[in-house]
């Protein structure tokens, strides 16, 4: 038979990081090798070209996972203050984010290569789509439920509904059900529901947050949605107050024109691709999406929700066609007020295991010391080069010819929940930090450094009761030093 694929990665996406193995089988009895090409999506080039005997069984096992890390990268730079503007205007195309360097999408060819030479290869039609994350070593291959949405159309009026509601791109554990908000969230404007359940993040005013979806959502053939149900159509944005009142609603439009896309309106129904798959939104009071937080709100909700026919609204006073029932887990933050006690806060961001950012804010104790060594020579008092023999008592002996001055801070968190002390296991594992202080030369800008402490020792209420933890960390570039 025909050389062909027995094994591959997840087809609509798989972490870059772990396992991906491509398994062919079929060779001829005259075939010395397998040959595997991997080729980006769009170019006709190959970014790989391998070769591998047949095994025992006469099969070859390709694990490509090496290959695809070399074309994925973290985020942008600049994506832990999406849409924060120091003056207190952001353009609008800033709200979103596409996926940029963390998603690559690739095709592979095989063939057979006898006494060296190659026959002609043959393209897998799919089209593989890896992503800058991590997974286990038995994940083969990763399951996506968990993170794609499965929707139906729900007769008569094929209204949208969440079949199968999934979560974002994030390490974030600390999730309650639609029932337990507290608040009006299930009855305001007509009601609004979660059925994954809501994220929720404690936040303070200063703070600057993200948070990424994978928003390709897959369509129920048994139940088709209406054509335009293609991903996240839009982001409902809901202020509370103290009393769990519903003070402001309004709606962020997965467009182009701030920044996401594909569509360029409401219901075009674009179908998703490419860098489209990922999308990173601005959820941060002090980076908040859409218009202002208002002095009352002690809580808001962001909700990623599709499209649904105009018959379907719940809404009386929306005309817009997007449903009230969240796809992805809607996400609250709570905002926290600033205890007059506080250290000037130091808020942490990192590329957590499935590629895409998390925060946290540490707000007690700040130690901040700079570590020199020095790189002396011992010079001569005297210039023989000179008419006579001087000695001036202030030239100097050992002379510092270099300097190195690391930049360390040790930071406390205050008290935390158990979910929240789960989420900074990955910070200590991340390789991709950045740190905003609140105050200071760096003052509300994202700098990268590096953990010093990377062990991590698990907390929580049930056998420590009150907890906190520390964080060590050095700033990833030192301090420019004069010669001596």
């Amino acid at each position: 038979m025909a050389i062909q694929p027995t094994q591959t990665p997840s087809i609509t996406f798989d972490m870059a990081y772990g396992a991906n193995p491509i398994t062919l089988e079929g060779i001829t009895v005259t075939g010395d090798k397998y040959a595997l090409r991997i080729y980006i999506v769009g170019q006709s080039d190959p970014i790989a070209d391998i070769r591998q005997t047949p095994n025992k069984v006469g099969k070859a096992i390709f694990d490509i996972q090496n290959i695809l890390q070399s074309y994925i990268a973290p985020s942008a730079n600049d994506i832990d203050g999406l849409h924060y503007s120091a003056s207190g205007f952001a353009q609008q195309n800033t709200r979103m984010r596409l996926s940029g360097p963390t998603l690559l999408q690739y095709q592979f060819a095989y063939a057979e290569e006898s006494n060296g030479v190659v026959g002609s290869f043959t393209t897998d039609p799919r089209i593989f789509t890896a992503i800058n994350g991590s997974k286990q070593y038995f994940q083969v291959p990763f399951n996506t439920d968990n993170y794609i949405a499965k929707m139906s159309g729900v007769a008569p009026a094929d209204c949208t509904f969440a079949t199968r509601p999934a979560g974002p791109l994030s390490d974030n554990q600390w999730t309650i059900a639609d029932t337990e908000t507290g608040d009006d969230f299930l009855t305001a404007n007509g009601g609004y529901s979660s059925p994954g359940g809501i994220d929720v993040h404690n936040v303070y005013p200063n703070d600057q947050c993200t948070k990424t979806f994978y928003q390709k959502v897959e369509r129920n053939a048994t139940n088709l949605p209406v054509a335009q149900v293609q991903g996240i159509e839009a982001f409902h944005v809901l202020q509370f107050n103290a009393a769990g009142n519903i003070i402001d609603t309004a709606f962020l439009a997965n467009t182009q024109s701030s920044g996401g896309g594909p569509n360029l309106a409401i219901g075009q129904g674009t179908q998703i691709a490419g860098q489209s798959q990922i999308i990173t939104v601005a959820s941060g009071p002090a980076n908040f999406p859409i218009g202002v937080l208002l002095p009352l709100c002690t809580h808001y909700y962001i909700v990623p929700v599709c499209y649904t026919p105009p018959v379907c609204i719940t809404d009386e006073q929306s005309q817009t066609p997007i449903s009230s029932q969240a796809a992805y887990k809607a996400q609250r933050y709570n905002v926290l007020t600033e205890p007059c006690n506080d250290y000037p806060h130091i808020q942490f961001a990192w590329q957590n295991s499935l590629g895409y950012r998390d925060q946290f804010t540490f707000t007690k104790r700040v130690e901040h010391k700079t570590r020199t060594k020095n790189n002396n020579f011992l010079k001569g008092a005297a210039d023989y080069n000179s008419s006579e023999y001087s000695v001036d008592i202030q030239d100097r002996g050992y002379t510092t010819y270099s300097q190195k001055i690391d930049n360390d801070f040790m930071v406390m968190s205050g008290y935390m929940n158990d979910a929240e002390a789960e989420l900074l296991k990955y910070l200590h594992q991340s390789a991709e930090v950045k740190v905003r202080f609140s105050d200071g030369e760096y003052a509300n800008q994202w700098v990268p450094v590096t953990i010093l402490k990377t062990a991590y020792t698990e907390k929580t209420i049930r056998k420590d009761k009150l907890f906190q933890y520390s964080v060590s960390f050095r700033l990833a570039s030192n301090i420019k030093a004069m010669r001596g």
